[in-house]
């Protein structure tokens, strides 16, 4: 039996983000600074049309590439991971170039008719050039994450966000001075160079990793594994294609309502800055932690339908529920009690702070529902899940169209809530109706809840009695680490968390997780 290389892939996973996270912000906080909270604004607006070309290029393929590398590698047949990755990279390649000619051709258009901020137009043209490299990286990362080999994938995150860093602290003196756009332009240039340096990386390390794979069968002809790539990247690609399309226009919508509710241009341009570019990353940050959990679920479920292992399947989706319900409702909790400190001391800016303790509620919908889509793709459900989130997008983009021009930003806020809750729950029902699994509505929602309220009661008590002699930074990181401290003990205390469950997530310790044996236990 092999170890367990899920929670060994995740946690590696885990850690690289954290590290990722850490530099990420350190690259958004020094970046908000340069260019405040409108060239925020003006640099997430680049962003739809990104995501997009992305989607076009990698996603479905990168989604098709790590499960089929998984299936032929559960088969032994080791002879085709080569030919997937090369067919997958010149399909890949192939549609990243012509979308860099499209956009080098039309950007001024888009920036002009789309996105309605000509300032986008030169960032636009820049970012094309990452596209070739974004996109052949995106094949050899799905390679190693079918493989479960999360180190190289986790490596290259940490590189990736060093070399942006770099490149932005290099350029700052030379295009900050020349305007906003050219503020954007500079922050996209560190993009593509990061991407380039990034792709020469993860190809070293295929060529190394590829010639490791021992080969006793004769690979399948070009044709067929060009068939069941596209089998699997064409319906994700075009599913995702719409899911991207609804997420541009929602983006470049949030501007254009709040204009209608009363804002200056510019003014609007600032407060997208805020929510998109410094307060959403925030809230997004306890992600590090089921992010890494999905991506090494896709494979494993696709590995565990392919041997028709019913159990592993049911007994993973249950545990990816709960863990992902108790990092969802620890956060909300984190950021009630923290959010207004938080902002003031990362981003110097009081509105941050008043965002983050609306958004909280999001937390466990939004966690719930990426690691819940992860298995569902797993699971060859990737209709359901499209169909979940387009159900999602469309009352997120109601509530910007009838609610903004209002109530302003709180209209979208209560749409972003409202759709999450509404994902989350179709695919937690129909994860039920595929999986035999039980919602412990007590352990999983119940404890964690009064475990949470318990452990802010101490610290606010504890804030009247005891006074910390630091500044206001140290002493909410203070706070938040005896919260942490407070809460994880108190979870097992109530047996919300069972210590073989513990032990479950130490590599070291842990059972392999398609041992029966274990499984027999719970």
């Amino acid at each position: 039996m092999k170890k367990n290389t899920v929670i060994k892939g995740a946690i590696i996973l885990t850690l690289a983000a954290l590290i990722t996270r850490v530099i990420g912000f350190g690259n958004r906080i020094y970046l908000s600074n340069l260019i405040g909270a409108e060239g925020m604004g003006l640099y997430q607006l680049v962003f739809p049309v990104s995501m997009m070309c992305y989607t076009i290029c990698c996603s479905g393929i990168f989604t098709a590439v790590s499960k089929l590398v998984a299936e032929e590698k559960a088969k032994k047949n080791t002879a085709n991971l080569k030919r997937i990755v090369w067919v997958s990279s010149i399909i890949s390649a192939t549609l990243a170039l012509i979308l860099l000619v499209v956009l080098l051709l039309y950007a001024d258009i888009l920036s002009i008719n789309l996105i309605h901020e000509p300032r986008t137009a030169l960032s636009l043209k820049i970012l094309a050039f990452s596209l070739p490299f974004a996109a052949i990286t995106s094949c050899v990362k799905g390679y190693f994450y079918g493989l479960k080999k999360t180190s190289l994938p986790a490596v290259s995150q940490i590189f990736e966000q060093v070399i942006r860093i770099t490149i932005i602290y290099l350029l700052s003196s030379t295009f900050i001075p020349m305007g906003l756009t050219y503020a954007c332009a500079m922050a996209v240039i560190a993009i593509c160079i990061a991407d380039a340096l990034t792709t020469v990386l993860v190809v070293l390390s295929y060529r190394s990793s590829i010639k490791k794979q021992l080969c006793f069968k004769r690979p399948s002809p070009h044709r067929t594994i060009l068939r069941k790539i596209s089998s699997i990247a064409v319906p994700l690609t075009s599913n995702r294609m719409i899911t991207s399309l609804l997420i541009g226009i929602e983006t470049i919508l949030i501007p254009t309502k709040l204009q209608h509710y009363g804002m200056a241009h510019s003014n609007a341009i600032s407060v997208y800055g805020i929510l998109a570019g410094m307060a959403l990353p925030l809230i997004l940050f306890p992600t590090v932690f089921t992010n890494s959990l999905s991506l090494m679920l896709l494979p494993t479920i696709s590995e565990a339908k392919a041997h028709k292992n019913h159990r592993l399947i049911s007994f993973t989706t249950s545990k990816t529920i709960k863990f992902t319900l108790l990092i969802g409702i620890i956060s909300t909790f984190l950021f009630l009690a923290f959010g207004e400190s938080l902002g003031m001391i990362i981003y110097h800016e009081p509105y941050v702070g008043t965002l983050l303790k609306i958004m909280a509620w999001l937390c466990p919908f939004f966690f719930l529902q990426n690691t819940l889509g992860s298995i569902l793709n797993g699971l060859d459900k990737q209709l359901i899940t499209f169909r979940n989130n387009i159900i999602g997008l469309t009352i997120r983009i109601a509530f910007i169209y009838l609610l903004i021009p209002v109530y302003g930003l709180k209209g979208y806020l209560w749409g972003l809530l409202a759709s999450f809750v509404v994902v989350a729950l179709l695919n937690v029902v129909h994860l039920i109706r595929f999986t035999s699994i039980d919602f412990e509505v007590g352990s999983w929602l119940v404890k964690p809840i009064f475990v949470c309220v318990a452990s802010i009661s101490i610290i606010d008590i504890s804030k009247r009695w005891i006074l910390l002699p630091f500044d206001t930074m140290v002493n909410t990181l203070v706070y938040m680490m005896i919260y942490v401290v407070i809460t994880v003990p108190l979870l097992i205390l109530t047996g919300t968390i069972a210590i073989n469950e513990v032990k479950f997530f130490l590599p070291g310790k842990v059972k392999t997780l398609v041992s029966s044996s274990y499984i027999k236990k719970r």
